[in-house]
């Protein structure tokens, strides 16, 4: 059976998912996510694409790009691929690390586009020890939003989201924070 073709933009913001094959840990450590951030400052460096948002979890990814006028599968394909050879190696394993390629939904209105970047924020509250402190979660952006922690590969462009909320970056960050915080 034929895959469907994948919607694309060429100036097109991404909500792109990745998942593990078979529910495995993904990520099964800190050195794995910084991994895959690592490739991420790569490729963003290559394909000159912005990322707004993401949140690393154990079997699943969510980030928020704008291909800038890159092939978002072109992108996508070289970071997962990156990873892929890292963990095999790492693990002493082979085949395939990702469940399918990768899921990909253009962003088609600004309120989808804050919607989404509070949900993928948000997802660090399904890990227990950061249920109630999301902006403590080291594999997530929001920290880097709310200035609690630096953005430690610099891969992030905070402004664009931020500049939805306020002007100054100041009150921008304290309604984007109670933005995130309160949405159910």
């Amino acid at each position: 059976m034929p895959r469907t073709a994948r919607i694309k933009h060429n100036l097109g913001i991404y909500h792109i998912m990745i998942r593990s094959i078979s529910d495995i840990a993904l990520f099964k450590d800190s050195q794995d996510k910084d991994k895959y951030l690592e490739i991420v400052k790569k490729y963003k460096k290559l394909y000159l694409f912005k990322l707004y948002a993401y949140c690393l979890m154990t079997t699943h990814c969510h980030m928020l790009i704008d291909c800038c006028g890159a092939d978002i599968s072109k992108i996508m394909k070289s970071i997962n691929q990156s990873y892929a050879a890292y963990y095999n190696r790492r693990y002493n394993r082979h085949g395939h690390v990702f469940q399918d390629r990768f899921k990909s939904k253009p962003v088609t209105s600004d309120k989808y586009l804050l919607n989404l970047s509070a949900y993928i924020h948000r997802n660090a509250k399904d890990i227990y020890e950061y249920r109630d402190c999301i902006e403590k979660y080291e594999y997530s952006s929001f920290g880097a939003y709310l200035s609690a922690r630096k953005d430690k590969y610099q891969i992030l462009d905070t402004d664009f989201i931020l500049q939805y909320y306020n002007p100054r970056k100041s009150k921008a960050v304290k309604e984007y924070a109670k933005f995130v915080l309160t949405l159910s």
